[in-house]
């Protein structure tokens, strides 16, 4: 299944940004919370915003391949969202606005096009 290879990659880059949090709280002695430290405050909310944004989109890839949309398009989809949280983590990490609406703006396009296709499909 072509959703296994992006929810692998995903879970990889999930792994990363924990160990970020993990490391930045054994480095400032905080075991809960941020303790007011803006980097630790940082590296959670990376965490969150790719938490809050992932399990939809990988839900709505699998639908799509379920139907049997081509392989081709589920394939583009996913790669511009591994894309997309990549250049997230990127951005923030680096305070680079432009990064950050660039994967913010693909984000947004790969929900889009997984919602509109499901309706498609839905419906026809």
């Amino acid at each position: 299944m072509i959703t296994g290879l992006y929810a692998a990659l995903l879970a990889l880059l999930y792994i990363k940004l924990s160990f970020s949090i993990i490391s930045l709280r054994h480095k400032h002695k905080i075991s809960l919370g941020d303790g007011d430290i803006d980097t630790l405050r940082s590296a959670i909310r990376i965490h969150a915003n790719f938490i809050e944004y992932t399990p939809f989109v990988l839900i709505m890839m699998l639908l799509l391949e379920l139907q049997d949309i081509s392989a081709l398009f589920v394939h583009i989809l996913g790669a511009a969202f591994v894309f997309s949280r990549v250049a997230h983590f990127i951005a923030l990490q680096r305070n680079n606005f432009s990064i950050r609406k660039v994967s913010m703006a693909t984000t947004y396009g790969v929900i889009l096009t997984l919602s509109l296709s499901n309706l498609y499909l839905y419906f026809i």
